[in-house]
């Protein structure tokens, strides 16, 4: 048996308002037709590579994404033999078409349509494509012009992990809490409370509530229900933040520096790639 190779997702989180199953469907379509490239970091580029919409009617939509190295062609070249600047007419001689870009890697997802969700696939064949990255290619993508306007500024978050807010609320004085929350998906202490938020941030032409709570002077801040709560929304629709003192030291934490992360293993030689992917997303889906 081969050695198992490590499978891993992270997860973002969409919101489209007002938000349908067809929405989302008709969204995703569009964002792939747009054919953006976002970079990444550095020379690092990264752009929706294949969509599959066969499933979209069960609520499932599948696709990949593709990075790779953008080379600056027109930029100066490097002669490592002789140790010196190429000349013009070296540089005369490469041919590189500006539609192949080298060193790429192929990232699965996959979209949860009744969620809200894409898992995304962080590790593949010694490449990474962090969390973060993730994040940011599909919010460039989302934040076009085109896309903007028929879908009123789609926001979309990173999941973060539930350990992350017991740590930072656990933490020895709490000076303050702030929790941030975007447009969210699911209701929060009251039945209407997406409703009102809603309306809240529209009448203010916003899109987003944040919430500051500041300790009495020499007092910690309690993390009653109403925070805790508002805390686990923010998990997935915004962050929270903590200043306070811990083990004598000031401390500035956030769930923004967790993302949460599903992973497993597989035998390469009984399981592909993406059969792996699709058993992990399927057992995340299962277990919530």
């Amino acid at each position: 048996m081969a050695q198992k190779i490590k499978i891993a997702s992270s997860i973002l989180n969409i919101r489209l308002h007002p938000h349908s199953d067809d929405r989302y469907v008709d969204f995703f379509s569009d964002i792939y037709r747009t054919k953006k490239i976002v970079r990444l970091h550095g020379d690092r580029h990264g752009m929706m590579s294949l969509l599959d919409m066969t499933r979209s009617d069960e609520g499932i939509i599948r696709g990949i994404v593709t990075t790779f190295l953008n080379i600056e062609i027109d930029g100066n070249w490097f002669d490592t033999e002789n140790l010196k600047e190429a000349t013009d007419n070296q540089v005369s001689e490469v041919k590189i078409p500006e539609n192949l870009h080298p060193n790429s890697a192929q990232f699965y997802f996959i979209f949860d349509v009744k969620r809200h969700r894409i898992y995304i696939q962080n590790y593949s064949k010694g490449k990474v494509l962090t969390p973060p990255q993730a994040l940011k290619l599909f919010s460039e993508i989302s934040e076009q012009i085109q896309i903007t306007q028929k879908y009123n500024y789609p926001s979309i978050t990173l999941v973060q992990d539930k350990k992350a807010l017991e740590k930072i609320f656990n933490i020895e004085r709490i000076d303050r809490i702030t929790i941030s929350i975007l447009k969210p998906n699911a209701d929060i202490l009251v039945d209407n409370f997406e409703e009102q938020i809603e309306a809240h941030l529209l009448a203010s032409h916003a899109k987003k509530l944040t919430l500051t709570y500041q300790a009495n002077p020499g007092e910690s801040l309690v993390t009653n229900d109403d925070i805790q709560k508002l805390g686990g929304a923010a998990l997935t629709n915004g962050s929270v933040k903590v200043d306070g003192r811990d083990n004598g030291h000031a401390v500035h934490m956030s769930t923004e520096d967790s993302p949460l992360i599903i992973q497993d293993k597989y035998d390469p030689d009984t399981t592909t790639e993406d059969q792996a992917f699709r058993k992990l997303i399927n057992e995340a889906e299962i277990n919530g």
